[in-house]
């Protein structure tokens, strides 16, 4: 009934949802009750989803202005909250939406501001109350916060103030912005005020957190050190699934992180970006997106090429058995992420098997290969089918003497954390041979990695220095200063010298494992310094493909 009210009152609706509330199972004589739960399906149409806002704090111009917009109606109740928990109580007042009304009008002043993209943090006032709100910001933002709370007239123990999990929200807006937001709730009798900044130091280890209530301070220390306290807990979980050494790697290098370094050389062709692939009257290249059972990214990949320009083609394996495909007509080929055959027997193993048994696909593929006016791509899954095909860092000695013609000399082995890896990691471009990387050197930008088995692995030292002294390492992941590295969580497999992709001696062929298909556009990546996200309409990720398209034209 009262949910019905609200609904009412909010002029919103559920189509459906599940409860659980009286699951129960006999044991014996024993009767288990499962936990209650209950869920509840609605939706909300999303006209344009680059407005968004994120809770890291962003300290705009150094000193962010933090505004709570209260919706308790003023009410500091702890029943239920995190708070009584940690103290094993339940408490006899919970937080209630007692003001829809408000709550509509809130809505949609804070829908406004960010279209009009005048908030640059925000976070709702959940698990943990205003002061765990805030401090998440401030762990995200990696900087430090001044809070003085002196709009509490009801002159509540500073402990309700603080954990209270009453609705509310925290943003943070620019010092220029800051009187004109509040007074866009004022006109809507909202109550809105202003808490606090945020301030970025210059390392975060002088990031300090003060937090005063009507004058008197509460708290006040490092931020860095209530992060690490923050971060405990999961830590200690994660040893439970993860290699120990990597755990202390990145928990012991978590004082020291700073934004990552990125650089962009060609900048300027991709903030005056133009698609000018789709625009030549010229015949559009055929690239063949080539999937097996089990992979993914084919739709992100497909996406990218034609935006490039291409003619893309979905082709699976089965084609290639049946010859119902033929690869004479493709310029390019790229092998996609994913799971091929689930894994089994390792990461592409399955795949490779059709790819080296079937001799029909075999004798395409090579002879695809061999040609001169042709380029490959694989990625993640890819990649390591490529590694199998001994199409990148091949062992001569072992090719000469293989009834297939193939001389794998390079393996992708587990990670060496020892669990599947999904990360937004940040990657240098080397100078190499590589096509889809020619006019990229020394870019260093956030690529999307998800994989169990990355770590690159040579069948020989002759290898790895044969491949190191021909410029064949086209990417390798940096730390935050840019600089390549091995370690975890910025090398998230473990990889020699950080090394992620490697190409063929003539440039036309490139492996790696991260995904440059997932991040070709700016809201498709997780993080990324404010000024380019306003001024880039594509990510420097997409020259890659630009660069594939030109040189087939230029092959032609």
């Amino acid at each position: 009934s009262a949910m019905c009210d609200v609904m009412k009152s909010l002029g919103i609706a559920v189509d459906g949802g599940k409860d659980s509330l009286s699951m129960a199972a006999r044991v014996g004589e024993k009767t288990v009750k499962s936990p209650g739960t209950l869920v509840i399906s609605a939706y909300a149409a999303c006209p344009d989803i680059t407005m968004t806002v994120t809770p890291d704090l962003k300290c705009p111009d150094n000193k962010g202005c933090l505004l709570m917009v209260d919706l308790g109606g003023g009410c500091r109740r702890l029943g239920g909250s995190a708070l009584a928990q940690c103290y094993k109580q339940l408490g006899d007042q919970s937080p209630d939406l007692d003001q829809p009304d408000v709550f509509r009008k809130a809505f949609n002043v804070t829908q406004k501001l960010i279209g009009e993209r005048r908030v640059s943090a925000g976070h709702d006032i959940s698990d943990g109350g205003l002061i765990t709100a805030v401090l998440e910001m401030a762990f995200a933002g990696n900087c430090g916060v001044n809070i003085n709370l002196e709009f509490d007239q009801e002159n509540h123990k500073a402990i309700e103030v603080l954990f209270s999990e009453e609705l509310g929200l925290i943003l943070e807006v620019p010092y220029s912005e800051s009187t004109n937001v509040l007074g866009e709730y004022s006109a809507q009798d909202v109550p809105c005020y202003l808490i606090g900044h945020s301030v970025k130091s210059s390392t975060p280890s002088d990031s300090l957190v003060n937090v005063s209530i009507k004058g008197n301070e509460v708290l006040k220390e490092k931020m860095t050190v209530l992060r690490d306290v923050w971060e405990e807990t999961s830590f200690q979980l994660e040893r439970y699934q993860t290699n120990p050494k990597c755990v202390t790697q990145e928990q012991a290098g978590l004082k020291e992180r700073l934004e990552p370094q990125y650089h962009v050389p060609f900048e300027s062709e991709i903030i005056s970006f133009t698609p000018k692939g789709r625009n030549t009257r010229r015949p559009h290249p055929k690239v063949a997106v080539l999937r097996e059972e089990g992979s993914n990214s084919d739709r992100e990949m497909a996406a990218v090429l034609h935006m490039a320009g291409f003619e893309v083609w979905d082709i699976n394996m089965e084609d290639l058995c049946t010859e119902r495909i033929n690869l004479d007509q493709f310029r390019g080929l790229v092998f996609v992420g994913g799971f091929s055959y689930a894994d089994v027997c390792g990461s592409a193993k399955g795949w490779a098997a059709t790819a080296l048994f079937n001799h029909k696909v075999q004798e395409q593929l090579l002879k695809y290969k061999e040609r001169d006016d042709t380029f490959s791509l694989g990625v993640c899954n890819g990649c390591q089918l490529m590694a199998l095909l001994g199409w990148v860092a091949p062992d001569e000695d072992l090719k000469e003497n293989s009834n297939s013609g193939v001389g794998q000399g390079l393996f992708l082995d587990h990670n060496l954390s020892e669990r599947f890896e999904c990360r937004f990691t940040t990657v240098k471009i080397l100078d190499s041979p590589a096509i889809m990387f020619k006019g990229m050197e020394d870019t260093v930008f956030g690529m999307w990695s998800a994989h169990g088995e990355g770590r690159m692995v040579f069948r020989s030292e002759e290898i790895y220095q044969d491949v190191c002294r021909d410029n064949l390492v086209a990417v390798k992941y940096v730390d935050d200063q840019g600089k390549p590295t091995e370690t975890y969580p910025f090398n998230p497999n473990g990889s020699r010298d950080g090394i992620a992709a490697l190409c063929s001696d003539d440039g036309r062929h490139l492996a790696i494992m991260p995904h440059p298909e997932r991040c070709f556009l700016p809201w498709q990546c997780a993080w990324m310094p404010q000024e380019m996200r306003k001024n880039y309409d594509v990510s420097p990720w997409y020259k890659m493909f630009q660069n594939a398209f030109d040189w087939c034209l230029g092959q032609s």
